[in-house]
């Protein structure tokens, strides 16, 4: 190969050097021919295959003919019929002298006609001699036009036309022209090596049709020399290139799975529906000499090779994006430009990299398209990145941008103070929430630049992250610039107006629809039990999202469940990773279980909000099943993920669960005591699951456990240093005041989270559907004692009721409780504001989708009307009594009145 680089090299430069052939013919025998022997000197040298080319190029001159000195006689014609003989002189034959004046073929003619019947003689070797030096014209190839159909069978090709050659399971193609490839090499090649590409300047085009081809030795797509290449995806097919498992060795060290040494461009259809997939698993991914351009199709490019970071495209001259779509996922560069420029013109390109997601040695422009770049560094610029069109995200964990950064649309600029993970979509919107700007997260990032052209430089946006609104260093509001550069972004704790609030909007219920086969969803229920995730499709309030995973959840809302209505649990990124509700990742439905006033959990939560106390948000929603009413419920904040993303204020930020643990004694389980989330000085920290964070030895847990046993009514202080204390009072009034005791504060010490952020611990409140006298003790918890806020439990036994008997935090607690009296002071009206929203969509359930054993024969018993509709009376549903202003604050305030049962 090395050789005829070369060669092609001299014939581009015109200095031609002959090598002398003698001929070892016997002495008198005319008849003799000396193969390639074109001008008919006797010898088979350079001037031959030259003679040929000039004799195809300028006929007039150097054909049958001409009449100048030097032209191509009927004997050179004869003689130089090498390629196909019998077939007439064609550039072929030109190629084929070369070939043997090389010694890569052991003589001439190379083949025959399938029509040949002449006589078979052997050409004499070739005997070096001084080479001679002359000067000829340039000579171009006269334009043809080939279509060259190649079909790939495993091990073998078959190739229909011209310049195309197949030699077991490598086609080697030597001409500008249209090359139709498809089929399967399971271990092959298409090489590209045109003999002069300045005689044949035109593009070698290779159409593939369907192709899938595997290099594991060497490239298996090798440009090896041709003015101009392309690659033409076809319409409607899917086409894969990819290395082996083992990296490339010898001539092929380095490598890409597509190389090539000159231009290359990689494009689409008309239609622009087909497919190209580039799976490098040792190997870069396409690398291109010149320049290297796309303007169209679907380009898929993975290079997987962790150890070596390999690239995924890389030009050395430039990389220019025109058009198409372009997805990569990189563990080295994204797209790079080793000397040139990179220009994104227009088109989707998404790059996933674990290095630079996009890299210029000189310049990096934008002007248009829809760019995400992900990256350890998202751009990177030894010259400047000019932004002047397109819309941009990009991402990076080691700073914004690299590079001098100019604009001529609006940009801004992020530094945030904790680190975000994957799928946490970035946003910007107006003052009213319209949206100017949403995309999504391929990996994690710290820092983040958003361009797009419906930003103005001088308007005010808010900013979400994840779905959560943003603050920076100075403000609550962004404006863009070219750039805007903003610092200590963070979550706006003062601001709970969510990008995804909008199916937490407790004015209205909402409509969640599961889509599922009848033999799927049947299959589902039938290990509701195993709490087994399952694929489906989800519409929430009219927006579809694609393969959500669905499980049942709960434990007693799960196990008393009969007829099918569990409580379930959504997880938006279960098979798709890059699925999320407008930030939002996980949700649950709760079915409500021991609660037929549908009412528990939403009081308690409002008394929580009401306290600015930290808990999920939640709304009502009816749910239904491939266009069918399935059951109401009530839609639930996922505490361990979006919720603790939305607390999270630094990198160090957890979310434990509290839970139970069997201890196995005498020969049975013993559940109690320190088997619960206590944090008595016995309990084992791991009682708690680590739900979010990195604390997986739950150090921080330990920490709390230790210094809350160390507190007294005098010594107390120091506990603020790691405990939000006014977050645990809080919980604690609501716990106390609407009878929650399957809490902390009651005989069970559980259903409740703790997050670690900013160096602190937070109480979390959830799960109240047992509140308000459907707890064990029933409406006897109406007269716990408030004072305590325990109930059937005692204060040794809960540590962290231990703050009560501070006087200063105990002053605290009683300031909670009077604000939740004063939030619910007329029950009435607060009930039958829920009823009057809620009640139609409770007597729509389905019949057959019952809550619990005390419900059902509520239901029964109670129930009238036409079937298919489930009837209540007002007395089941929201007509609460009054209190009496003299009923003491230790009878849990509200007590039992506020339970619409």
């Amino acid at each position: 190969m090395k050789k005829k680089s070369l060669l092609a090299g001299i014939l581009s430069a015109c200095i031609l050097s002959s090598a002398a052939v003698a001929v070892t013919s016997a002495a008198g025998a005319p008849n003799d021919i000396v193969y390639g022997d074109a001008n008919c000197n006797g010898t088979l040298e350079l001037s031959d295959a030259i003679l040929i080319m000039q004799s195809l190029a300028n006929p007039s001159r150097y054909g049958l003919a001409s009449t100048e000195e030097g032209h191509l006689t009927q004997e050179g014609k004869l003689n130089g019929d090498v390629y196909e003989r019998g077939g007439g002189i064609t550039a072929n034959d030109a190629l084929s002298i070369q070939r043997r004046l090389l010694n890569l073929i052991p003589s001439l003619p190379e083949s025959y006609d399938p029509g040949y019947s002449g006589e078979i003689t052997t050409t004499a070797p070739i005997v070096t001699t001084t080479p001679v030096t002359t000067t000829e014209p340039i000579v171009t190839v006269p334009k043809e036009d080939v279509e060259t159909k190649i079909h790939l069978n495993g091990s073998s090709a078959t190739v229909e036309g011209k310049y195309a050659t197949a030699n077991d399971s490598n086609v080697a193609i030597s001409h500008s022209g249209s090359y139709y490839i498809d089929g399967t090499l399971n271990n092959g090649q298409i090489y590209v090596e045109v003999p002069d590409d300045q005689a044949d300047p035109d593009t070698v085009k290779l159409i593939f049709n369907g192709v899938n081809i595997t290099g594991n030795s060497a490239p298996a797509i090798l440009i090896k020399n041709a003015d101009k290449t392309s690659i033409t995806v076809s319409d409607g097919t899917e086409n894969t290139v990819s290395d082996g498992t083992s990296a490339y060795t010898g001539d092929n060290e380095g490598c890409a799975v597509i190389e090539a040494k000159d231009d290359l461009t990689i494009k689409g259809g008309d239609a622009g529906t087909g497919t190209l997939n580039i799976n490098a698993n040792v190997q870069p991914g396409v690398v291109c000499n010149n320049d290297l351009k796309i303007t169209g199709g679907n380009i898929n490019i993975n290079t997987l090779n962790e150890t070596e970071g390999q690239d995924a495209i890389k030009g050395k001259t430039s990389v220019t994006v025109k058009g198409g779509t372009v997805i990569i996922d990189s563990k080295g560069d994204g797209i790079k430009s080793s000397k040139g420029n990179v220009d994104i013109e227009a088109g989707t390109v998404s790059i996933k990299s674990s290095k630079d997601a996009i890299q210029a040695e000189t310049d990096l422009n934008i002007s248009g398209g829809n760019i995400g770049a992900f990256g350890d560094r998202g751009l990177t610029s030894v010259g400047t990145i000019n932004v002047t069109g397109g819309s941009l995200l990009a991402t990076a964990t080691d700073n914004q941008y690299e590079g001098t950064l100019t604009a001529q649309q609006s940009v801004l600029a992020f530094d945030f103070v904790k680190e975000w993970s994957k799928n946490n979509p970035i946003a910007l919107t107006d003052p009213s929430k319209k949206i100017f700007f949403e995309e999504n997260t391929l990996k994690k990032y710290r820092y983040a630049v958003v361009s797009s052209p419906d930003l103005s430089t001088s308007g005010d946006y808010k900013l979400f992250a994840g779905g959560i609104k943003m603050k920076h260093s100075t403000g609550n509001t962004f404006k863009g610039g070219t750039p805007a550069s903003y610092t200590e972004v963070n979550n706006d704790m003062d601001d709970q107006d969510q990008l995804y609030g909008s199916l937490f909007n407790q004015k209205l219920v909402h409509k969640i629809e599961v889509k599922m086969s009848d033999n799927d969803w049947n299959n589902f229920t039938k290990v509701a039990q195993n709490e087994e995730w399952a694929p489906c499709d989800v519409v929430i309030d009219g927006e579809e999202f694609k393969n959500v995973g669905i499980r049942t959840k709960g434990n007693s809302s799960r196990m008393m469940v009969n007829n099918g209505k569990y409580s379930f649990r959504f997880k938006m990124d279960k098979y798709d990773k890059y699925t999320n509700y407008h930030g939002l990742t996980e949700f649950c439905l709760n079915n409500f279980y021991s609660d037929a006033s549908c009412m528990r959990d939403t009081i308690c939560y409002d008394a929580m909000y009401a306290l600015d106390g930290v808990a999920p948000k939640t709304s009502y929603s009816d749910m239904y099943l491939n266009g069918k009413l399935y059951s109401f419920y009530l839609a639930c904040e996922q505490p361990g993920t979006t919720l603790a993303e939305r607390y999270a204020i630094d990198d160090d930020s957890n979310l434990y669960k509290a839970t139970e643990r069997s201890n196995q004694g005498g020969g049975m389980f013993m559940m109690g005591g320190d088997s619960y989330s206590t944090f008595t000085q016995n309990m084992p920290v791991s009682n708690l699951d680590l739900k979010f964070g990195n604390d997986e030895q739950l150090t921080h847990l330990e920490e709390l456990k230790t210094e809350i046993n160390k507190l007294t009514s005098s010594n107390y202080k120091f506990i603020e240093n790691i405990m939000d204390v006014p977050s645990f009072l809080k919980g604690f009034a609501v716990n106390s005041v609407m009878c929650n005791y399957d809490s902390y504060n009651g005989s069970l010490a559980h259903n409740y989270y703790l997050i670690y952020t900013g160096g602190k611990h937070y109480f979390v409140g959830w799960d109240y559907n047992l509140s308000l006298g459907a707890f064990q003790g029933g409406t006897d918890a109406v007269n716990s004692d408030v004072k305590t806020s325990l109930y059937q439990a005692e204060l040794k036994d809960r540590p962290f009721a231990k703050l009560l008997q501070v006087p200063e935090y105990y002053d605290m607690y009683v300031g909670y409780v009077r604000e939740i009296l004063d939030t619910f002071s007329n029950p009435e009206q607060y009930a039958a504001n829920y009823v009057s929203l809620i009640r139609p969509h409770v007597q729509a359930d389905p019949p057959v989708l019952l809550y619990s054993r005390s419900v059902r024969q509520h239901n029964k018993e109670d129930s009238s009307g036409s079937p298919g509709k489930r009837q209540h009376s007002d007395k089941s549903l929201g007509s609460a009594g009054s209190r009496s202003a003299a009923e003491p604050l230790g009878s849990a305030g509200l007590g039992l009145e506020l339970a619409v049962r």
